[in-house]
């Protein structure tokens, strides 16, 4: 029942919302040119790409909102408040491949990337949290979600940009293209599961005055803030040693997906922030001083990983990308991996025989001669500036000073 101390809410709705057809924040590609990112050519004249996406007459998506929620309080200082939501979008804009007969070639018929309203997503979800005061000087807080988010396509380019490119024994003896998911798979955005926490306590400038105590914890503040989440879906990429990242997948050109749509995910990330507050009365001023530690106990969370191994780490990627560097017929005037004398094989400028030897000297034993296990040292470090762990794992840890000051 619906008392002083209880609410029930319950809200539903019906939108239709303009999509982004300029700049969008759909994955890694749309994300700086939105539906229109290719530069649209007409198909008479035989001038077009048949993989530029061709824009059409379409309906606006539709999504409708639901949402029940329950909130009691329990005596004067415990809240808990419980909701559960769905969000429904239908007839989504998406790209799919559409067969039109060729207007240059009579009898012949095109599957050209076209936008349609074909795209279905469904959002599941269920909030949680208890609010808790001790008495004037504490206050916790812990809030736990559950999220269900599925659909046929994380965006308007799931389907052109990674299903599209996995063929079936069907679709190659049909001649015809993959058919698009016509389940409810993971979405990319989805974490299943999300808890956090806050915890406050703030005594005040009264506190116990006349004592020891009192004079420690006067006008002095402890905060924690602390989150616990699952890891985004991602999907595997066949291992052809092309190095692509992710979340959000992308396969680019040479990509090819290797499993169902987000059928992997990331690994659990933990989050904690503290922070201290202590005030003083200097003559009629009021001075604060405070230190907020970001990841005190130096979480390491992986933000991102090689879609082709699931991990940080693409062996042979590196492998391609080293092996391609030792093979340089600018290092020693061939395309052999092999050791060298820089002064005197290098076809190189002066200047960058120079650099070459500095190279050596500082991955090697600088005796002149780029040996094999010298060159994979230092292209290696190469590698590892721009995919090396540190670009996919985050450790950092931040401690913060400063004070305040109050007329």
């Amino acid at each position: 029942p619906v008392t002083v101390k209880s609410t029930f809410r319950l809200s539903y709705s019906h939108n239709v919302q303009t999509p982004p057809l300029g700049t969008s924040d759909f994955g890694v590609v749309a994300g700086q040119y939105g539906y229109f990112r290719n530069i649209y050519d007409d198909l008479v004249g035989g001038r077009a790409n048949t993989n530029t996406d061709m824009g059409r007459d379409v309906d606006l998506p539709r999504t409708v909102l639901f949402e029940a929620g329950y909130r009691q309080l329990i005596g004067e200082d415990l809240i808990f408040d419980l909701a559960a939501y769905s969000k429904t979008t239908r007839n989504g804009i998406t790209i799919r491949k559409v067969e039109y007969e060729n207007p240059n070639v009579v009898g012949e018929n095109q599957f050209i990337n076209t936008m349609v309203n074909a795209d279905y997503m469904q959002v599941r979800g269920i909030d949680f949290r208890v609010d808790k005061r001790v008495g004037q000087i504490a206050h916790m807080a812990l809030n736990y979600s559950f999220v269900d988010a599925r659909g046929t396509g994380s965006d308007p380019f799931t389907y052109i940009d990674l299903l599209f490119r996995r063929n079936s024994n069907a679709s190659a003896f049909m001649g015809q293209p993959i058919d698009p998911p016509e389940v409810m798979l993971p979405l990319e955005q989805s974490r299943t599961h999300n808890v956090g926490g806050v915890l406050s306590i703030l005594f005040p400038v009264d506190f116990q005055q006349g004592t020891t105590i009192g004079r420690i914890l006067s006008d002095f503040g402890v905060s924690a803030v602390a989150r616990v989440e699952s890891g985004l879906p991602f999907t595997r990429l066949q291992k052809r040693a092309n190095g692509q990242t992710g979340p959000p997948t992308f396969a680019g050109l040479g990509g090819t997906v290797d499993e169902d749509l987000n059928a992997s995910e990331m690994p659990w990330e933990k989050r904690l922030t503290v922070g201290l507050t202590k005030g003083f009365r200097v003559g009629g001023m009021r001075l604060l001083v405070f230190a907020q530690w970001h990841n005190p106990f130096n979480f390491e969370n992986t933000n991102r990983i090689f879609l082709e191994t699931g991990n940080e780490i693409n062996t042979e990627f590196r492998n391609k990308i080293v092996g391609d560097r030792m093979r340089d017929e600018n290092l020693d005037g061939d395309t052999d991996i092999d050791d060298f004398d820089i002064l005197r094989e290098s076809p190189e400028n002066k200047a960058n025989v120079f650099a070459l030897l500095q190279a050596e000297r500082r991955y090697g034993n600088g005796d002149g001669v780029f040996t094999i296990e010298e060159q994979d040292r230092a292209f290696g470090a190469f590698y590892d500036l721009f995919w090396g762990v540190q670009n996919f794992v985050e450790s950092t840890q931040r401690l913060r000073l400063g004070f305040e000051i109050n007329f």
